[in-house]
């Protein structure tokens, strides 16, 4: 029985290969695609669970343009996407995670065990909520369609996204570590999962708009829900 259905859009023939065996190898139904039109026009078509997507595309639609093209698709928005990158630095991260990436991995840090960790980890995420909604303040969580209103209006989040405001929402009033709000199936830098969840977090608040003070920073720990204003 298959782990799940992912498709990566990859232009390197020997890279793309390699992932696809690894991903078969490890139970997972996959599909390729070498080029930005035809892995779109595939996410549209297959709906796969996850989306493994090369930033570097050296076509006219670069990789943050496929993330945001999937984010912005009511059909498809659901669907978790992991990056390949080959670029370091803060902005890069921002960038990714601003257009709409749960989760990244870099090519000159490939390992096949971590990425299926990684790969594991992200599904994961996508299916542990239970089917009650939650409810706090004028946020309320609905983990069965994984959906967020504020005042009874829906808010567009990211697979991760609404991972992390939901552990948050299931625990009121509970400071939470940056580690435990993101799962990534591996040990990692303390400092790149800090930085990961505060791109994300601050997503969040601008997504929350008026309401941004519901995720605040408990510092030294990491955020709670539900506390107030940051002091």
């Amino acid at each position: 029985m298959s782990k799940g259905k992912i498709l990566v859009i990859e232009d390197e023939d020997l890279l793309r290969d390699m992932i696809l065996e690894v991903l078969r190898g490890a139970g997972y139904e996959t599909a390729g695609a070498s080029d930005p039109v035809t892995g779109l026009r595939d996410v549209r078509e297959k709906s796969p669970d996850l989306v493994v997507l090369d930033l570097n595309l050296p076509e006219r639609m670069k990789g943050l343009e496929i993330c945001r093209e999937i984010r912005a698709d009511p059909a498809i928005s659901h669907i978790a996407v992991l990056v390949l990158t080959g670029n370091k630095g803060d902005e890069y991260e921002t960038a990714m995670f601003d257009a709409g990436a749960d989760e990244y991995i870099r090519k000159n840090d490939f390992k096949p065990q971590l990425f299926l960790r990684r790969v594991s980890a992200v599904l994961r995420r996508a299916t542990q909520t239970s089917s009650s909604a939650l409810q706090s303040g004028p946020l309320t969580v609905f983990p069965a369609r994984r959906e967020a209103r504020i005042d009874g209006k829906p808010i567009s989040l990211t697979p991760t996204e609404f991972d992390i405001l939901y552990k948050l929402a299931s625990n009121p009033e509970r400071a939470i570590s940056r580690r435990e709000l993101l799962d990534r199936g591996t040990e990692g830098d303390d400092a790149t999962v800090d930085r990961t969840v505060d791109v994300h977090i601050l997503a969040i608040r601008r997504k929350l708009g008026g309401h941004s003070w519901l995720v605040s920073t408990v510092w030294g720990v990491g955020y709670r829900l539900g506390a107030g204003p940051d002091a």
